[in-house]
C-alpha cells in the first residue's frame, strides 16, 4: 500500500512539472541571398601567340636556337608541348623513317603587330611552323590586384542590393555569410586569359531582422 502511493505521488509530481514546462519552436529565420556582381575590363594586355613546329630534328634544333637568341630577349617565350614520331610508322609499319618532332611554344609579345616580325625571322631560318592568337598574357601581380579589387566590388554590389531590399521593409540586414564564385575566371593556372572582359560573383547571404 505504501509502494502504491509513493507511486501515485512520484506520477502526480512529473505530471505537473510537465504542464508547467512550454515547449516552443525556434522563429525560422527570414534570410535573403543575392549575388554581387563586377565587370572587369582588362587593360594594356600583352598578347600572346601559339608557335606550332613539326619537321626534323636539325630544323627543331634551329628553332631552339632562334628563340634563344638576342631577337627573342625581349619576348618571354615558354615550351607547352614536345612529342616526336616516325615519319610513315602508321601506314606502313615495316618502312623506316626519319622521327618527326611536334613542339609548341606560347610567345608573350609586347604589340599584336610583332607577330609579323616573329613569321619573318621563322621564314628566314626555313623553319616549318605555324602562328596562331592565344588570347593575353596576365602576370600574376596584376592577377592578384585584379582579384583584391573584384571581390570588394562584387560585394559591395551585393550589400547595396540587399540593404535596399532591407529598407523596403523597414527592417535592417545583417551579413551572415559570403561566398567567392566562378573563380576558374581569374586564375589562369598558365597566366593566359582568352577575354578581355571578366566577371566576378560573390554569393551574399544576410538575416533580415526588424527594426
Amino acid at each position: 500500500m505504501h509502494r502504491f502511493m509513493l507511486k501515485n505521488c512520484f506520477f502526480l509530481l512529473l505530471c505537473i512539472c510537465l504542464g508547467s514546462c512550454n515547449v516552443t519552436t525556434p522563429k525560422e529565420e527570414n534570410t535573403i541571398e543575392l549575388i554581387g556582381i563586377h565587370h572587369i575590363e582588362l587593360t594594356d594586355l600583352k598578347p600572346c601567340i601559339n608557335v606550332s613546329f613539326n619537321g626534323t630534328l636539325a630544323q627543331k634544333n634551329t628553332l631552339s636556337d632562334l628563340l634563344e637568341s638576342d631577337d627573342m630577349k625581349e619576348f618571354r617565350v615558354d615550351k607547352t608541348n614536345e612529342n616526336f614520331y616516325k615519319d610513315g610508322m602508321y601506314d606502313n609499319k615495316d618502312q623506316t623513317g626519319s622521327f618527326i618532332y611536334g613542339v609548341n611554344y606560347t610567345i608573350v609579345l609586347n604589340s599584336l603587330s610583332e607577330k609579323d616580325r616573329i613569321s619573318e625571322l621563322l621564314k628566314e631560318k626555313d623553319i616549318p611552323a605555324n602562328i596562331n592568337s592565344n588570347g593575353y598574357f596576365v602576370s600574376p601581380e596584376t592577377n592578384s590586384t585584379l582579384q583584391d579589387k573584384a571581390f570588394q566590388k562584387a560585394l559591395a554590389n551585393a550589400k547595396t542590393r540587399i540593404t535596399a531590399y532591407a529598407d523596403s521593409l523597414d527592417m535592417h540586414a545583417e551579413i551572415i555569410g559570403v561566398e567567392e564564385l566562378d573563380d576558374y575566371q581569374l586564375y589562369p593556372v598558365d597566366g593566359i586569359v582568352y577575354n578581355d572582359k571578366l566577371i566576378k560573383k560573390i554569393k551574399v547571404k544576410a538575416h533580415l531582422v526588424e527594426d
